[in-house]
């Protein structure tokens, strides 16, 4: 799932092709609690930045549907473990606390089922044969 923002080169939406950096706290294997961050360093080995460590490029949310398995080490396997993790506050949320630059909140979303389901639905409705590769 991406970090949506406004973009104003027409590209999100109806396209949903842009991508960002972000450092969502990503565990080194799928766990509810009592994570561990993964110890690959992403972007600080490009910036050499202490504030971009465990950054990683999001990828676009067209086709997600068809792109399993999710984050940079395939740690989720399916859309609700991935939605799961963000509902939860990422990697803040599964016990990786001492991650100052997260840039997700920290705090759980506190989604219900129905609205997991629904973003979900929604990210599957963005399949589009045009965008695969």
């Amino acid at each position: 799932m991406a970090h949506f923002a406004p973009v104003f080169n027409g590209t999100v939406p109806p396209d949903y092709i842009d991508t960002e950096m972000e450092h969502l706290g990503v565990p080194e294997i799928a766990v509810i609690s009592n994570g561990r961050i993964d110890p690959d360093l992403g972007r600080f080995d490009v910036f050499k930045t202490e504030n971009r460590k465990h950054f990683f490029k999001t990828p676009t949310i067209r086709n997600i549907e068809l792109t399993a398995p999710y984050m940079h080490n395939g740690v989720y396997q399916t859309l609700e473990e991935v939605v799961d993790f963000y509902n939860r506050g990422g990697g803040y949320g599964i016990g990786i606390i001492d991650q100052e630059y997260q840039t997700l909140p920290t705090e759980p979303l506190n989604l219900s089922q129905e609205e997991m389901d629904d973003i979900i639905n929604f990210m599957k409705t963005l399949t589009d044969a045009r965008f695969i590769d």
